[in-house]
């Protein structure tokens, strides 16, 4: 694991460059110095050699003549400070420095003052064989009678050194080379100078990488620290954590480095609090919204449901992703979603679901890259909105039909008024009676749309005064006691001896129960009974409760009887308008009461009216 860290990698690299760099100029100054100290020793040995090769020059002699020359060459040996070895023109050795030669070298060469001999007589003393040529000297003699300077280095096992060998060509008076001077010598201390170079420089290696180790896992350091918590920082801001800062206070890269990666957590973080401040706004407009909302993925798993999906499909828990995918295959609502991504279009399709009508409009979701990336389902119960549509149907139709029928016995009461097809006075005036109760029936359905119409609006306003609500039940009851003798129904009124006074307007509050005791004549059975009751509920509100023995009204159709235009029982040729109820909640609301209705099919209906006792001014 250490070895995959910048610290290790850092580390050695610095190490290794140090090394090589020491190494290479430690082997360079080591060859310089060798390569400086040979050609010092070889520059040296050329002058010497080209002074001995001078005076033989100078002083020419035969082979015979130069074996009193030992002590000579034993000086010139030392002047030297190396082997002399003096050769005739065929490469023989004809004197060495530091031996003596027991017999003469055959004949010397011709010419002025004799010369060296051409070749060796019976042959050299015991001790010249002590000292041969070395076997690189062949190839300097070789150069060195052809007429050219030459030198050799080798390594010579006898003084376990490095040694040169010079050879210089001897010439007489016509410059024809008659003999050759070589110096052979160990270039002392060389080899033994050079291990200690080699030693050193391992020492100073050895330093360099304690040293170059140190600096390198302190700088490496100084590197990684900053980086670390940077990393640090970035693994924290992964877990959601963007308040996280590296705390790096550097002036240099990595410090513009670390501030960049602290602005950038600052900012992200100012970014994901925005993001979830919308994302709860939306929630909260979404969970709002009335209607239902779900929202899919390519796979139709579904992402986010709101609670008013539930109400919607009649869910009395919250929409499970089973039991909304159960739902939506019976209503095939996937297919429908399928034909919207591939379209990538929205669609909307009308479906009946126990007993509601809901309105599904299906939207694609697409990205900034036009891709298609899911799908959203917006369910609407449009039932209210279908029944209002059906009652103002109603309403036109039942609307054009009262007004219909009496303009028809108007227009042809007229016609045959103007044709004379009616003479008799008693007929005109038949006639005249008809239009009379057409017209009133045309001016009471005006006068009811109208009076609904100011309700609604809240422009009208009440009288208040104080009314025996006993008084004016009775009142109602007497007015309407004719129409219900018609079908021998009996209207009975039960109440308290003493019932407080009531503030309200007496005209309004008649009109409200004249509508509520006339709806249960019409709607009653022949020679039932209709109870009107009074109480007082809590010494604050009076409570009157219209109980009739009529045909009732299903269940269902009870949360809508309040509506205006609307007839429970379609089937009944009814007279009326279906705005009596509505405006009967309108004036109980006008004098801040309540009213219920229950009732149950074949057996009546029962209405319940209270009515505070004193009605706060607006």
């Amino acid at each position: 694991m250490f070895r995959k860290t910048i610290t290790f990698k850092l580390t050695a690299g610095f190490v290794v460059i140090v090394l090589i760099s020491m190494l290479t100029i430690g082997l360079f100054f080591i060859q310089m110095f060798r390569q400086y100290t040979f050609d010092s020793k070889e520059q040296v040995l050329l002058e010497r050699a080209r002074s001995i090769s001078e005076l033989f020059s100078e002083n020419p002699q035969s082979s015979s003549q130069m074996r009193g020359y030992g002590g000579l060459m034993k000086v010139l040996g030392n002047l030297a400070e190396a082997k002399v070895w003096i050769t005739d023109d065929k490469g023989n050795p004809a004197a060495i420095s530091g031996t003596n030669i027991n017999m003469g070298m055959g004949n010397g060469m011709g010419g002025k003052g004799g010369g060296l001999g051409n070749s060796a007589g019976n042959g050299i003393g015991q001790a010249f064989s002590k000292d041969p040529l070395p076997a690189e000297a062949e190839n300097v003699i070789t150069e060195v009678l052809a007429g050219k300077e030459s030198i050799s280095e080798n390594f010579s096992g006898v003084y376990n050194e490095a040694t040169l060998t010079v050879g210089v060509p001897i010439r007489n008076s016509d410059q024809n080379v008659v003999g050759a001077v070589l110096l052979h010598s160990p270039v002392t201390g060389i080899t033994e100078t050079i291990d200690k170079a080699i030693h050193m420089l391992e020492i100073s290696l050895l330093a360099a990488l304690i040293l170059a180790t140190g600096l390198g896992i302190f700088y490496s350091l100084l590197f990684t620290r900053p980086l670390k918590a940077m990393n640090r920082t970035a693994v924290e801001m992964t877990r959601g954590n963007y308040a996280t800062r590296t705390g790096i206070k550097r002036e240099d890269e990595l410090g513009q480095l670390g501030n960049s990666l602290d602005q950038l957590a600052e900012k992200l973080g100012y970014t994901i609090d925005q993001l979830f401040q919308e994302k709860g706004k939306i929630s909260d407009i979404i969970a709002s919204i009335s209607e239902g909302i779900v929202a899919f993925d390519l796979n139709f798993n579904s992402l986010s449901i709101n609670s008013a999906l539930s109400e919607i499909m009649n869910q009395t828990l919250v929409y499970s992703n089973e039991g909304l995918k159960k739902d939506f295959e019976a209503l095939a609502i996937y297919d429908s979603l399928e034909r919207v991504i591939m379209d990538k279009k929205s669609l909307q399709v009308l479906k009946d679901w126990k007993g509601k009508k809901l309105r599904f409009t299906l939207s694609p979701i697409i990205d900034n890259q036009n891709k298609v990336t899911g799908s959203v389902a917006l369910v609407q119960d449009i039932s209210e909105s279908e029944r209002l549509e059906q009652l103002r149907k109603d309403f036109v139709a039942n609307v054009s039909h009262e007004f219909r029928t009496p303009l028809t016995v108007i227009k042809g009461s007229v016609e045959a008024l103007m044709d004379g097809t009616v003479d008799q006075t008693q007929d005109i005036e038949h006639y005249y009676q008809r239009m009379l109760a057409e017209t009133k029936g045309l001016e009471r359905l005006v006068g009811d749309l109208l009076e609904l119409s100011r309700l609604q609006s809240g422009k009208i306003s009440i009288h208040q005064e104080e009314i025996y609500l006993p008084g004016l039940i009775s009142d109602v009851i007497k007015s309407l006691q004719t129409l219900a003798d018609k079908k021998e129904i009996q209207i009975v009124y039960q109440g308290l001896p003493n019932v407080p006074v009531l503030n309200g307007d007496y005209d309004r509050l008649r009109q409200l129960f004249v509508i509520f005791i006339d709806n249960a004549v019409k709607y009653s059975h022949t020679s039932t009974v209709i109870t009107v009751e009074l109480n007082v509920i809590k010494d604050s509100t009076l409570q009157v409760k219209i109980k009739d023995q009529g045909y009732g009204i299903p269940q269902e159709e009870l949360p809508y009887v309040w509506d205006r235009f609307y007839k429970a029982d379609k089937s009944r040729q009814s007279k009326g308008t279906g705005l009596g109820l509505a405006i009967a909640k309108h004036l109980v609301q006008l004098h801040q009461g309540q009213v219920f209705m229950t009732s149950e099919e074949g057996k009546g209906t029962t209405v319940t009216v209270q009515l505070p006792l004193n009605i706060c001014a607006d």
